[in-house]
């Protein structure tokens, strides 16, 4: 049982990026909107974790992005923040615990973790390490896509189109297209490629990139606590925030219509909140498979 009195507040899937077109971070209001949070974290005395996919580097090159959301390294270091890395960010996965990073930010790095609070063991994972898809760091299509997209919003001068609908949501179905199309020509090239089962259009894709995948991704969770004895899974990666049951918290996005986050109290209560306008607003979604 621990003894840390301080309550945790859960964050993850910001998709930084370089402030560029392609940044869905820099649409909007985000960034005075997460200012405010973390004031409020910090009026409340809590402790931050950063649930993987802070950074976005699947549209951005590394070193942009760390130079130009240095303020926020800089400020997450303040609040001592604990950083796990996602899929987005994988990058960084091999840097960790050496000494080829100097900001401070980066001491507090890591992978997937365990930690009790009050009487039960939580699990702290980005969620994609239980993905089949999205568990490796060689790039997948979905990343591929991604980049694809990141084209498009150049042209496009923003990540989002008139309507609201992201330009990466917009292509999804061009991407599937595309994906079937390589499926069809590797076939003929060797059989072997061509056969694989594995290789559907709709599951090459993350969870975030086609949301039908989240509730896949819910099974995938269920039995990742199964499997490790824990009494409480939180990750993110799927963008979708909201519960199930009282053994799974996600912990959404920052990169969507709206911002989330999950805060467990030091006796191990966990609930999912938005952040609007300055302030929490509990987020009773039900989640389900």
């Amino acid at each position: 049982m621990t003894t840390e009195s301080r309550a945790i507040f859960v964050i993850s899937d910001l998709h930084m990026g370089d402030g560029g077109p392609r940044d869905n971070f820099a649409v909007g209001k985000r960034e005075t909107q997460l200012s405010s949070f973390l004031d409020y974290v910090q009026q409340e005395n809590g402790r931050l974790i950063i649930l993987g996919d802070l950074f976005e580097f699947w549209q951005a090159s590394l070193g942009k992005v760390l130079m130009n959301r240095r303020s926020w390294l800089d400020r997450f270091t303040g609040i001592g923040g604990r950083y796990v890395v996602g899929n987005h960010d994988a990058d960084l996965g091999g840097l960790i615990g050496s000494d080829m990073l100097s900001h401070p930010f980066f001491r507090n790095m890591g992978r997937a973790f365990t930690e009790d609070i009050g009487a039960k063991r939580f699990r702290f994972m980005h969620g994609h390490e239980v993905d089949p898809f999205n568990c490796g760091d060689s790039p997948s299509w979905g990343r591929m896509l991604a980049i694809f997209a990141g084209i498009f919003e150049d042209r496009n001068g923003s990540p989002m189109l008139s309507e609201g609908v992201t330009v990466e949501e917009a292509l999804t179905k061009f991407g599937e297209v595309m994906l079937r199309l390589w499926n069809w020509l590797a076939k003929r090239i060797t059989p072997k490629v061509g056969d694989r089962k594995s290789a559907s259009p709709k599951n090459e894709l993350t969870p975030s990139q086609n949301p039908d995948l989240a509730k896949k991704m819910l099974k995938e969770y269920e039995k990742e606590r199964t499997k490790g004895g824990y009494d409480v899974l939180i990750s993110g990666h799927t963008h979708q925030a909201g519960r199930a049951g009282e053994w799974y918290l996600n912990s959404g996005c920052w990169a969507g219509a709206t911002n989330n986050f999950v805060r467990i109290s030091a006796d191990g209560q966990g609930k999912v909140f938005d952040w609007r306008n300055g302030g929490p607003v509990a987020n009773e979604t039900v989640l389900s498979v």
